[in-house]
């Protein structure tokens, strides 16, 4: 089956939350320019120095 991607935008402090939570993890995402890719390692070293939240 052939993977397919969904463009869409996210706010920056809910996709950290959903790091944090642990309900998308770091493969399913990936930056489309060089800044996007930027903030995507930003908040994806951030939520590893986080404990995670669960709700």
């Amino acid at each position: 089956m052939e993977s397919r991607y969904l463009k869409i935008e996210i706010r920056e402090d809910t996709l950290a939350l959903l790091l944090l939570q642990r309900r998308l993890v770091a493969e399913e995402l990936r930056g489309l320019t060089p800044r996007a890719r930027r903030q995507l390692r930003r908040l994806l070293l951030n939520s590893l120095l986080t404990p995670s939240i669960r709700s």
